[in-house]
């Protein structure tokens, strides 16, 4: 566990950047570690046979599609209203004096933008067209960039590529090395802006203490539960408690999960994906550590004894007790095919998930999928959104995902794609984004007005999504190999999970494996000072 807990966010704003399974607490109380016993749980094993689905093993990384949106579609007479009368006083403090902000040179000048998330480009239409009516500037919008951006690479290469694009985070450090993305430090600096003090960061907006992406939207997860289930099985709901409302504990979850599941009649407890670096890493940093470290030395640790006791944890969860349809057995995998019914992932466009269907129990997410639930969910069943679930007195943690916005370092327009990025974190854009609850703006003060209860469900808490970064939590793993690293854990440690690997040596020698592909062009580390527990707002 580290001891030093000094965050990126506080080291950088220093230098001025202007009942749980017995067998996992013994294996824990073995190798030192901190877990007490707590009530031992029991129920039927399922043989671990069959691989997951890729939709169990797959964390998604597109944005709410347009159909998920219950507001109307807005109007550039709408943001333009919203942003002029919905001002905050907190966000004066990153804007510069209009004399000073970079602005767009004018006529003539056409931004090539390249996105993977569609459905995020069609919400911005309307202001977008504002934008580039005010400023006489033209804004081309190609959204078939595919998630593991070979089309960027390829355009980088050929020396073609877009001005401006949604950067994914784990494959933007080796760009980033390479000279090929704009260095932005020179514009954050002439417009007063303070990233690190201002801004949700999604810690990969800086590479060797320059800065080349700017955060314009941020992405915590959280946990969604079936309230009509909990009190059709009279349990009881964390925010009717008398006591710290919404505070609940690993028993908690246990109890509810397996009187909840009836895999027979296609009922589970919890959808929760641990065949992940976040998913499993939730149970991780609850118990107080870290498997994934980039300083002093970026490195997996999956070996240590917290990380030995969550997979312990999650074995129990997926194959003894079935109560998590997320889990390697024949009949997990049947339940999750029919529930599904042949749909496309909630991310697309007439998608789902499992949590919509009404029969899970408890949902570990994106804030994302919240308003992607709204017109699936309707009225069917009442729901609503709690925090990691709480160990030893230890609250839970969770995860922060989210992308930067980036500029192509041979921009023929660098100070028009600044002025074009300058213009996504101010506060028009981000309100427009809270306003409408596409989501979670990047910058700090403009988060509240997003973390609202629906009309359709005014008794929700999303602010439960706020307070993930108060919390010990994860953020997104990025190296060169960063991409390679996830998907060579998520295939592998299904070994583990079928049974096929003991967990200790299975757990030290993928470790190891993973390790072997870490790189980061050599020279110093490039995220010195960033260092686990992330408590950075």
């Amino acid at each position: 566990m580290q001891s030093h807990r000094q965050s990126r966010r506080r080291f950088l704003l220093l230098l001025g950047q202007g009942s749980v399974g017995t067998v996992a607490l013994a294996a824990l109380a073995a190798c030192g570690g901190a877990v007490s016993a707590t009530a031992t749980t029991t129920a039927s094993s399922s043989p671990a046979s069959a691989a997951p689905t890729t939709s169990a093993v797959t964390t998604t990384g597109a944005v709410t599609t347009s159909a998920a949106v219950s507001t109307p579609a807005a109007t550039s007479q709408v943001a333009a209203t919203t942003a002029a009368s919905t001002p905050s006083a907190a966000s004066a403090s990153a804007s510069a004096p209009a004399s000073s902000a970079a602005a767009p040179s004018g006529a003539n000048v056409t931004l090539r933008f390249l996105s993977w998330r569609p459905a995020a480009m069609d919400q911005f239409v309307p202001i977008w067209a504002e934008y580039q009516q005010k400023n006489k500037i033209a804004i081309e919008v190609d959204k078939t960039g595919d998630y593991a951006q070979t089309k960027l690479d390829t355009q980088l290469a050929a020396g073609t590529a877009p001005d401006l694009w949604d950067g994914r985070t784990d494959t933007l450090p080796k760009t980033y090395d390479s000279g090929q993305v704009l260095q932005l430090d020179k514009y954050l600096a002439q417009d007063k802006i303070n990233m690190v003090q201002d801004y949700a960061l999604t810690e990969v907006e800086r590479w060797r203490q320059k800065t080349y992406g700017i955060p314009y939207w941020s992405e915590p997860f959280a946990v969604y539960y079936n309230k009509t289930l909990f009190k059709a099985k009279g349990l009881p709901d964390p925010w009717e408690a008398s006591q710290n409302p919404g505070e609940w504990t690993i028993n908690d979850m246990l109890s509810a999960a397996q009187k909840l599941s009836d895999p027979a009649n296609d009922m589970w407890g919890l959808d929760w994906a641990f065949y992940d670096f976040n998913g499993i890493g939730t149970l991780i940093w609850t118990l107080g550590a870290s498997h994934l470290q980039y300083d002093p030395k970026i490195t997996t640790q999956l070996a240590i004894p917290e990380s030995v006791a969550a997979h312990q944890m999650a074995l129990d969860w997926l194959n003894r007790l079935a109560i998590n349809v997320s889990a390697p057995t024949p009949q997990a995998q049947a339940s999750a095919k029919k529930l599904q019914a042949g749909r496309p992932g909630i991310s697309g466009t007439g998608g789902t998930n499992l949590f919509s269907t009404g029969h899970i129990g408890m949902h570990w997410r994106s804030v994302n999928d919240w308003p992607r639930m709204w017109p699936l969910i309707k009225n069917s069943f009442e729901w609503d959104i709690l925090p990691v679930f709480g160990m030893q007195g230890k609250p839970g943690g969770s995860w922060m995902g989210g992308h930067p916005m980036n500029a192509w370092a041979q921009t023929k327009h660098p100070d028009d794609a600044w002025a074009f990025m300058r213009w996504i974190m101010g506060d028009e854009f981000q309100t427009f984004l809270a306003q409408h609850q596409y989501l979670v703006p990047a910058k700090l003060s403009a988060q509240p007005t997003f973390f609202r209860p629906p009309t359709q469900y005014p008794y929700q808490h999303p602010q439960v999504f706020s307070g993930v970064p108060k919390r010990p939590h994860g953020v997104i793993w990025a190296h060169f190999n960063a991409a390679k690293n996830q998907t060579d854990y998520n295939t592998q440690v299904l070994d583990i999970y079928n049974g096929k690997v003991p967990l200790g040596s299975g757990l030290q020698d993928l470790s190891a494996r993973l390790n072997q592909d870490i790189a980061y062009g050599g020279g110093d580390n490039p995220f010195a000072g960033m260092r686990w527990p992330f408590q950075n707002q």
